[in-house]
């Protein structure tokens, strides 16, 4: 495939007509029959998968129905059900789907104490009264016939109430609600015009998507396949899931059809000579699965990453100016501790173009994360890895389970940290190898960014290159070795004053009581629950990073030891992973802190694991076998990552929280 000429050894932006004239994915003589084909075949799918469903429900008081119901308190749970009270003015927002759901079931009830009577509720239909509702004391079913709707995308049901303030109680209730449900008449009618198009118009960009990453007709084929069988599923299973996400999943898919577009050239220069053109687009193409993967289960509705509350916080604090925060995290034992607020800086400029706070955390650190899938493979060509050892590295690298638990748990932080942690270990190797002005001050700024993060990863990034350093003395070369220093030197002289003058009074002045750390209790205790915790990290292991990739990475890691093309730090640096990785284990064995950063090893599981696998790819059933082991990595993060947005299923049980 033809890209757009580079002038001075840069690319260029190419016009519109250019870019039109060059790419097949816009010539309708290139464009694959069999994609048209798929999608001209799942527009009747689509049409009945739409529906499909017998009746739209909404289970009040279980995750996910805060993104239905408005002008509700807070969940309450009984010996028998789940239920939230209205305010004086509740809206139930809903995608119309079809004109066929037009009976309204919901299971209420409006108790009030003593005699006093039960509410009367006023329900509306986008502003219009259609019915009154007699509430009792007890729970039961109450229906009311709908309107027929117009063509609006949503339909707003309102429910107003008498309202009650109970006793100590600074609530003003009207009455509980348990659950909600549309039931389809059963006379025929079409889908929603506006979601039916909405689809089409999906699935036929994710078409042009395919063809613009220029993949082997058969993966295209099979992945668009998939996709639309994928479309089909979701509506007859729940249509509120891709209902509610359609906006946010077309805005979604123009962004990786601009990013291709302008990525392609750029990505096929980087790589080259070291990958050839077909490999430089399997890297797009899997950057861009990695994207895709992130950014559509983040941008979900029905999606709130676990600590994500607290960094929405965090983040409107470093907005209004501040940047010293502070916490006092259960691993330091409640002690008050300073926050580094690099993080939340570097998410600042998504809230120029996102909506809310959820989306800027969400979606930032998703993208921040699918840039370090990217940033393994000039690592894995500054370590000589082969180029094909780098994308079955990459393509670990998107789905492991232990990243997308990660992202459902809401470190933001610490995978953001990661993320330039691997920017960070790309400057080190090139500066250590080819020292430069660019380089030194691209390290230095990078170092100081990285160290300003997140505390954990400060005390980890400090132990790997301070092993490098004195370890790995030797083995750099003069001109290397003096870069690193001065670089390590020049970003210590900004980071230290900032964390003296943060953290160093506060931290002072907390007043010192008899209830401190007592090292030889918790050392006692450690022992004491050895058998526990190792079973914890055994299974943390085995399920962040799955059996067979844990069988392969020892073998993976020795190839990396012993190969004959090395990088002089490379002996250092896997060592040296392995040490501080397996430190903190120790210290959480010992004294019970968190096992959270069990993740910082992943990128050296994947770089071993895709070096032995690119050795295996050499023999006859190798490309079967690396095939399949990467497929099954990518279906196992893939599923847990869909079922932890969806159904807030936590994706793995890695003991991240003991």
């Amino acid at each position: 495939m033809a890209y757009p000429n580079t002038q001075s050894g840069r690319p260029t932006m190419p016009r519109l007509a250019d870019w039109l004239a060059r790419w097949p994915a816009f010539q309708p003589w290139h464009m694959t029959p069999l994609l048209v084909l798929l999608i001209v075949v799942t527009i009747p799918l689509l049409w009945m998968s739409l529906m499909a469903a017998s009746d739209l429900r909404v289970d009040v008081g279980i995750w996910g129905d805060h993104t239905y119901l408005s002008g509700v308190h807070d969940i309450e749970r009984s010996s028998s059900e789940d239920y939230r009270w209205t305010t004086d003015r509740a809206e139930l927002v809903l995608p119309n789907l079809s004109n066929r759901y037009r009976v309204l079931e919901l299971r209420a009830h409006g108790w009030r104490p003593d005699e006093q009577a039960s509410p009367l509720v006023r329900v509306d239909v986008d502003g219009t009264p259609i019915a009154e509702i007699q509430t009792t004391p007890e729970l039961r079913v109450y229906q009311v016939l709908l309107p027929e709707s117009t063509n609006s995308p949503v339909l707003r049901i309102g429910f107003e109430s008498d309202i009650y303030a109970p006793t100590g109680d600074s609530r003003q209730i009207g009455f509980a609600i348990d659950w909600i449900a549309l039931h389809a008449l059963g006379q025929t009618a079409p889908p929603s015009l506006w979601h039916l198009v909405s689809q089409m118009i999906l699935l036929s960009l994710l078409a042009v998507l395919i063809r613009m990453l220029v993949i082997p007709r058969g993966w295209s084929v099979g992945a668009m396949a998939l996709l639309c069988g994928g479309v089909v599923w979701a509506n007859m299973q729940q249509p509120l899931w891709i209902s509610q996400a359609i906006t946010h999943w077309l805005l979604v898919t123009i962004l990786l059809l601009f990013t291709t577009w302008w990525l392609a050239p750029r990505l096929h220069k980087m790589l080259s000579p070291w990958m050839s053109s077909p490999q430089a687009g399997v890297a797009l193409a899997l950057f861009i699965v990695a994207l895709t993967l992130r950014l559509s289960g983040s941008s979900h509705p029905l999606f709130n990453s676990r600590d994500v509350d607290v960094h929405m916080r965090w983040l409107d604090i470093v907005e209004q100016g501040q940047l010293y925060l502070y916490s006092t995290p259960g691993e330091l034992r409640n002690q008050q501790t300073f926050n580094p607020p690099a993080g939340y800086i570097l998410l600042m400029p998504f809230t120029l173009v996102l909506p809310s706070s959820r989306l800027v955390v969400q979606m930032g650190v998703g993208l921040i994360d699918a840039i370090g899938c990217l940033l393994l493979l000039p690592i894995a060509r500054e370590l000589r890895l082969p180029a094909r050892a780098a994308l079955l590295a990459m393509a670990l690298y998107i789905a492991l389970p232990i990243n997308t638990t990660m992202l459902w748990w809401g470190f933001a932080t610490n995978a953001l940290a990661q993320t330039l942690w691997l920017l960070l270990l790309w400057l080190l190797l090139r500066l250590v190898r080819k020292p430069d002005r660019t380089t030194l001050a691209s390290f230095v700024v990078v170092s100081a960014v990285t160290l300003m993060t997140h505390v954990g990863a400060l005390v980890l990034l400090i132990a790997i290159i301070g092993f490098c350093v004195v370890f790995g003395w030797r083995a750099m070369p003069p001109d290397g070795r003096r870069a690193l220093v001065l670089g390590l030197v020049l970003a210590l002289l900004v980071v230290v004053p900032i964390y003296f003058t943060a953290a160093a009074g506060p931290i002072l002045a907390q007043p010192r009581d008899g209830a401190g750390f007592d090292l030889n209790a918790s050392l006692a205790k450690g022992w004491a629950d050895r058998e526990l915790r190792m079973s914890l990290i055994s299974r943390g292991f085995m399920i962040a990073f799955l059996a067979p990739v844990l069988a392969l990475a020892p073998f993976g890691i020795g190839k990396l030891l012993t190969a004959r093309e090395r990088h002089p730090l490379q002996g250092t640096l896997v060592i040296g992973w392995i040490v501080v990785c397996v430190t903190f284990i120790l210290v959480y064995m010992s004294l019970g802190y968190m096992t959270r950063y069990i993740y910082f090893i992943t990128p050296l599981v994947c770089l071993a694991v895709g070096a032995l696998l690119a050795t295996i790819q050499q023999r006859n059933v190798g490309r079967l076998v690396a095939l399949v082991l990467v497929l099954f990595v990518i279906w196992s993060g893939s599923s847990l990552w869909s079922e932890g947005v969806l159904l807030r299923v936590k994706p793995s049980l890695v003991s991240l929280t003991h």
